[in-house]
């Protein structure tokens, strides 16, 4: 009988054992299957796709920075990579038409593609375009067409050239005295590629408040008319340099302008970059960056249209809203000329300085 009670109890346990033991299972298996429930729910899938300008992933400047902003955009929202760079113009039409038959938003990088996106947005108007520093343009027309399917990313890059032309220009006020570098014939200078609208309206700004800090300084203007061939930019730099001794060159020619950054430092002079933050070519004589965040741009128009909030009007990109602004300073650019840009740049922001888009006379 004791045996018999014994073998009844061991008989419970286990009978027990295996309704706990059936019981988890039960949870995992809960688990297991309700693991969907908590996890987000996965986004509509986008496809996105960006074509650069004959300058390249590489030209250190806007394509670069799109390409930035591009890739911030597909990591976040886990689209594939389809990134065409265009060798010359007439792969255009040609490079956009390709993007459009596999994406379902397209970014053109610069405003030489303008004709081309407006042929290519009529052709597939189903899918949606945006175009860094530019519109759709039909040929031969001069005017923006507003299209349904494109969104002009523009900026006012007068804002940026305004606070690096400032700065340029406090140094000269400043002189040798300060800055033993200066050549000393208040001279500055801009090397842009072609003249452009979103180059002029660098070089306006920078010129424009230049002039504001001091009315007798010289600035001296010339184009490469290339906006990748870094020996054009260079040999434009020395002859400002050589020529004219200006002694602050602002390069606004893309990957080209690297080269005009280069002569800088290399004659032992000073230079400007545009775009992206340039200070790290050359740290000692490159002594700030007019900057214009197209990264920003690309990134949040991919976002709103992930979020279903594509606009063909999207607010242009300045200075009070983030768009624009100036780079890393040199550890030679003296406080007051930070002071002056920031002056300035509270005027603008405050609406009582309005920088023009063209270059004054």
């Amino acid at each position: 009988m004791r045996n018999g009670g014994i073998s009844a109890r061991i008989v419970a346990l286990l009978a027990l054992f295996c309704v706990l033991l059936a019981a988890c299972g039960g949870s995992n298996t809960g688990s297991s299957g309700g693991g969907s429930s908590t996890t987000p729910t996965a986004q509509t899938p986008i496809s996105v796709a960006l074509v650069t300008d004959i300058g390249g992933l590489n030209d250190r400047s806007f394509n670069h920075l799109a390409y930035v902003g591009y890739t911030k955009a597909m990591n976040e929202f886990h689209f594939t990579r389809q990134v065409i760079e265009s060798k010359n113009q007439a792969d255009y039409v040609k490079n956009l038409t390709l993007a459009a038959r596999s994406a379902d938003l397209v970014f053109a990088v610069g405003f030489l593609m303008q004709n081309a996106v407006d042929q290519v947005a009529h052709q597939f108007p189903t899918k949606k375009f945006a175009i860094i520093d530019g519109c759709a343009v039909p040929a031969g027309k001069q005017d923006c067409e507003s299209l349904p399917n494109v969104a002009p990313l523009f900026f006012k890059e007068q804002e940026a050239g305004c606070l690096v032309g400032a700065i340029a220009a406090q140094m000269e006020v400043d002189g040798k005295a300060k800055i033993s570098q200066l050549r000393g014939h208040n001279t500055i200078g801009a090397v842009g590629g072609l003249p452009i609208p979103p180059v002029t309206r660098y070089i306006a700004g920078y010129k424009f408040c230049a002039k504001k800090v001091d009315p007798s300084i010289t600035v001296v203007i010339n184009y490469s008319q290339d906006f990748a061939a870094t020996d054009k930019c260079k040999d434009a730099a020395l002859s400002q340099i050589n020529q004219h001794n200006a002694d602050i060159i602002f390069q606004v020619a893309g990957g080209c302008g690297v080269g005009a950054l280069d002569a800088a430092d290399q004659a032992g002079v000073f230079g400007i970059g545009v775009d992206a933050d340039q200070n790290y070519l050359h740290p000692k004589s490159v002594i700030t960056s007019a900057l214009k965040k197209v990264d920003v741009a690309v990134y949040d128009t991919i976002s709103d249209y992930a979020h279903g909030k594509f606009t063909n009007n999207p607010p242009r990109f300045d200075l009070a809203h983030d768009g624009v602004g100036y780079g890393t300073l040199s550890s030679v650019v003296p406080a007051d000329a930070k002071n002056k840009a920031d002056q300035l740049a509270d005027q603008i922001r405050a609406g009582t300085l309005a920088v023009p888009e063209n270059i004054p006379s």
